[in-house]
């Protein structure tokens, strides 16, 4: 079963892709600059992983390899599920996600209808204070 529910297009994500690059050097690589940002949101709140709904195991993964300190815990199925064509392109969708998420409902679920299939975000290693 393929599940497209919050899923972005592609052709919409390389066009973000291209805003983003127009704001930094040509030689300046987005992926390191993106992690930061994404990691500066998790600092002050490390619930807000919650923003990023069905996208977080895809993000955890990135910044798990970018040594980004946000615990091991891994769900590789969600992870791959919501893996866009690269990594820059998986966050950028998970912030196009979580600005759409956090405007419509003005809050942070854990729960979500995916294409008939419920999913429940949980991630011991945002939520137990350590």
């Amino acid at each position: 079963m393929t599940i497209t529910a919050f899923k972005m297009n592609p052709v919409y994500l390389e066009a973000k892709r291209a805003e983003y690059a127009a704001q930094v050097a040509p030689d300046k690589p987005l992926l390191p600059l993106f992690v930061n940002q994404t990691v500066k949101v998790l600092l002050g709140d490390k619930k807000a992983y919650l923003r990023y709904g069905p996208y977080w195991w895809a993000v955890k993964r990135i910044l798990v390899a970018n040594d980004a300190g946000v615990g091991t815990y891994m769900e590789p199925h969600w992870a791959d599920e919501y893996a866009a064509a690269d990594d820059e392109l998986t966050l950028i969708a998970a912030w196009e996600f979580a600005d759409d998420a956090m405007g419509r409902f003005g809050v942070q679920t854990r729960e979500y209808d995916l294409d008939d299939v419920a999913f429940l975000l949980y991630d011991p290693d945002q939520e137990e204070v350590k």
